[in-house]
């Protein structure tokens, strides 16, 4: 029986795991931890009563003697001179033993190092020779794929692994240290599954906390953008453009700061790489086509409208266009390809295709399923073989072009004993209520209407494509002014906002909320930190009392974020949110639904219950808009193609200040996108549809924040508290290093100093053994919403695993640091830790907010959660 609780979605990473770091090694770096940290205890006794002694001293030799003592004492060194008596000062004696304690433990590091280091060497190498690791490596990093097999060649291999085999080590270890924690969907590095919440002593359910991985299948697939461009080019049925669909070639590229777009030229003398003025006649086509590839014929009655010339001298246009390679054609349209299957898609046509072709495609369609059964080893040959049959392929189509092998690797349906974290995911919905203040798709939705208001009136209704790249160019401007008061430097006044947001002042009232909230849990972590315990937790009642000031025009739509969730011990650990209505994982119901399962029945009808409350229809967008992560079965009925999109209107309800789209009709309609993009990658129409609808991200900034703010000299480390609300930690435990962590991360020039350096530097401060370094972002004001740009940023400052008792983690770490670039960058525990023989396992759960409601987590029958105002 259907529950009526959502479904979750599991992402578990198939690779074994084994903590790096070698087991006897790793013993005496514990002991020496706790004898640095009795040292410590001990140092700070025996100083104070050396200064006692010291005043009291009978001469001057005697003084020098103690004065000598004591800066050994300070400074962790063995004295020049051990006093001949002990019994004035009995803490000396106490100090002198666990000086030598230590002494013997760092004796102990020192001489076991090189073959500690070899023996993880060993570990390394097993590690690379996991089969998922080494196929989805093939796949994705082809030449860390062949490093890895010489990596582990020359470990196996007889005698010392040379110089040049260690210098590949930092790389190695970064690659497989990240696949041992990652979550994320990427070929098999991890596997994901679709469950169905069970009743409590399900047998078949599987416990969240302890999740067996027991395989999963592997689904081959293309690039469908770039399959769509090549399929375009082999001859149809009606080989007349009138009879064809019209598109963007996905090989060019708009360039706004040159002005002018980039596209390629096929002739018999090559490739050529030309461009044309944004802003010429281009800009009408390219306004077309926004959506994504139309009907010939609807693309000259655009551009005739746009231009305002006749049909006949629009007609020319295109096909002039067409001629040059700035535009082409495509024999299906784009949705078609979206949804469809390679198999089915590689099945030519029985008209006359060019030499060679059809023989291309069906090797093609031969060689995807053999590149995902073959053992790991045969891996690399078959994918180079498949990928040159995609070039010859694409060649003989006359548009060349790179096809990338994908890959995804799913699960068979499953069960979940929901109820082991019911009690836990209480604080769920709390904690969602206190992070989505700081949600900036809040500020682009009563910007978008405000904009909206300003240019066309109270009341107005406005064809949508046609005006939506104004929005959000206005929405872009305006959130800049208000990252210009709010960002780095700014007033920080509110009244500055002036003019910018709606008339009822809500947006200056959230931002006063946000001030305020941010000053006062500031102020709770100051005194946490103060205070030496490691946890600030706040209840549900803190969170109601600091969030009692969100304007209510904030609370009126309802909204779900799907939350990534982590078991650590008794506790969940919220990794991040991310908009929450399927669509994370609606590129894998069709493999899904293959292997028997109904998530994609049951996603469809909870989307019509929860955005479908007041009775406006739900539907989806089914562009691809340049990116193969938007390919996906189509889950709601009516889904809008590119031609849609251009009948479709804005419209402004002046009753409540807010906008809605509505339909050729005039009904009011509510799109969903359910490809993974990037929001900030959607072309305006859907820009705008999508962002009076969803969620935006979830993301704890107020550590940051709390570290900005507050003074710090930079050379001695900061400590940050974890956050809590209830059972759910929101913050992981933090350490700003400073000029102190810089010091021990560059002892040397022996490799083992290192590691010494930084167990001293651990022991002092409490860091565990096992951290993730991550990087402060610099993108969490309202730009952020459509910012792609930062993307690149943060591949190059993605968190970093690294195990502090490893001897090659330390090792590599300067240069893994140095990689990271400029920024603010600290150590994260890394909560929960890697177990030896476990898997990486993350949960993305839902938490909704009824219309006018607060956010919480439904267990049971969600009448209340599906979106009806209570």
């Amino acid at each position: 029986m259907t529950s009526p609780e959502p479904q979750w979605f599991l992402r578990v990473n198939p690779l074994r795991r084994t903590r790096l770091a070698d087991p006897e090694q790793r013993r005496l770096l514990a002991e020496l931890a706790r004898a640095e940290a009795e040292l410590a205890e001990v140092a700070e006794v025996c100083s104070q009563e050396l200064y006692e002694r010291i005043g009291a001293a009978g001469s001057d030799a005697e003084r020098r003697e103690l004065i000598a003592l004591r800066r050994a004492v300070h400074n962790g060194r063995a004295a020049k001179k051990t006093p001949e008596s002990l019994e004035a000062t009995p803490s000396v004696a106490r100090w002198l033993a666990a000086w030598t304690g230590r002494e013997r433990l760092r004796t102990a590091v020192t001489q076991g190092y090189p073959a500690a280091a070899d023996r993880e060497r060993a570990v390394l190498a097993a590690l690379l020779g996991d089969g998922d690791l080494l196929r989805s490596l093939a796949l994705i990093a082809p030449e860390v794929h062949q490093e890895a097999e010489r990596y582990r060649a020359a470990v196996e291999g007889p005698g010392k692994v040379s110089a040049r085999t260690r210098k590949s080590e930092r790389g190695l270890i970064q690659y497989v240290t990240r696949a041992m924690v990652r979550t994320s969907p990427l070929s098999r590095f991890t596997a994901v599954g679709i469950a169905e919440p069970a009743p409590a002593g399900d047998p078949d359910a599987v416990r969240p906390g302890e999740v067996p991985f027991t395989g999963a299948h592997a689904v081959p697939g293309l690039d469908r953008v770039m399959l769509h461009y090549v399929l375009g080019g082999l001859p149809a049925d009606d080989t007349d453009p009138s009879g064809l669909w019209v598109g963007m070639p996905p090989t060019s590229a708009p360039d706004p700061e040159s002005g002018k777009l980039f596209f390629l030229k096929f002739s018999e003398q090559g490739m050529h790489r030309l461009a044309v003025p944004l802003d010429g006649p281009v800009a009408h086509l390219l306004d077309a086509l926004s959506m994504g590839p139309r009907r010939f014929p609807a693309v000259v009655e655009h551009v005739a409208a746009r231009a305002g010339c006749s049909a006949e001298e629009a007609e020319g246009r295109v096909r002039q266009a067409l001629h040059q390679g700035v535009l082409c054609t495509f024999t299906r349209p784009e949705e078609e390809t979206a949804a469809g299957d390679y198999d089915d898609l590689l099945t030519l046509p029985d008209v006359e295709q060019p030499p060679g072709v059809r023989e291309l495609a069906n090797r093609v369609r031969a060689g995807l399923p053999r590149v995902t059964e073959a053992p790991a080893a045969g891996r690399g040959a078959l994918l180079a073989g498949l990928r040159g049959d995609l070039g010859r392929f694409s060649q003989a189509a006359g548009r060349p072009a790179h096809i990338t092998v994908e890959e995804d690797y799913v699960m068979p349906p499953l069960k979940v004993a929901a109820s082991d974290w019911h009690a836990p995911l209480a604080g769920l919905g709390p904690a969602v209520e206190l992070l989505t203040v700081f949600d900036w798709l809040h500020d682009v939705r009563v910007l978008m209407t405000a904009a909206f208001t300003e240019r066309f009136g109270a009341g107005a209704n406005v064809p949508l494509a046609e005006h939506a790249a104004f929005i959000v160019g206005e929405v872009s401007r305006r959130a800049a002014a208000m990252a210009a008061v709010y960002g780095p430097g700014g007033t920080g006044q509110a009244a500055a906002l002036s003019g910018i947001g709606p008339a009822d002042g809500c947006l200056e009232r959230m931002y006063l909320l946000r001030r305020e909230l941010s000053e006062e849990v500031h102020a709770l972590l100051t005194k946490t930190a103060q205070a030496g315990e490691d946890t600030l937790r706040l209840t549900a009642a803190d969170v109601a009392e600091l969030t009692r000031a969100l304007p209510d025009r904030f609370r009126s739509d309802p909204l779900i974020y799907g939350v990534l969730l982590q078991q650590a011990g008794d506790q969940l650990v919220l990794n991040d949110g991310l908009p929450g209505h399927g669509m994370l994982y609606a590129r894998f119901l069709e493999a899904d639904r293959r292997q028997g399962g109904r998530a994609l029945p049951r996603l469809a009808e909870h989307l019509r219950r929860f955005y479908g409350h007041d009775g406006t229809r739900i539907t989806e967008d089914l562009g691809l808009h340049r990116l193969n992560v938007n390919a996906h079965t189509p889950v709601l009925p009516g889904g809008l193609t590119a031609e849609d999109w251009f009948t479709l209107r804005l419209a402004h309800d002046p009753e409540t200040d807010t906008l809605r789209v509505e339909d050729a009709d005039g009904a009011p309609l509510r799109v969903l996108p359910l490809g993974t993009g990037h929001p900030g990658l959607f072309p305006p129409p859907l820009s705008v549809a999508s962002g009076l609808v969803i969620s935006g991200r979830l993301f704890n900034s107020l550590p940051n924040s709390w570290h900005a703010t507050t003074p710090w000299d930079g050379k001695h480390t900061r400590v940050a508290p974890r956050m809590a609300v209830g059972d759910v930690l929101i913050g992981r435990r933090r350490w700003y290093g400073g000029a102190e962590l810089d010091t021990a991360v560059a002892a040397g020039p022996d490799e083992h100093e290192r590691l010494l350096a930084l167990t001293a530097w651990r022991s002092r401060h409490g860091v565990p053994e096992e951290v993730v370094i991550k990087s402060a972002p610099e993108d969490e004001g309202p730009l952020s919403v459509g910012a792609p740009d930062v993307q690149s940023k943060r591949l190059a400052q993605k968190p970093q695993y690294v195990d502090l008792s490893s001897a090659l983690a330390v090792r590599v770490l300067p240069r893994m640091l140095e990689r990271r670039g400029a920024g603010t960058s600290y150590l994260e525990e890394a909560l929960p830790g890697v177990t030896d023989g476990t898997h990486a396992t993350e949960w993305v759960l839902e938490v909704g907010r009824t219309a006018g409601g607060h956010f919480e987590y439904h267990p049971a029958d969600g009448g209340a959660v599906e979106g009806v105002r209570s």
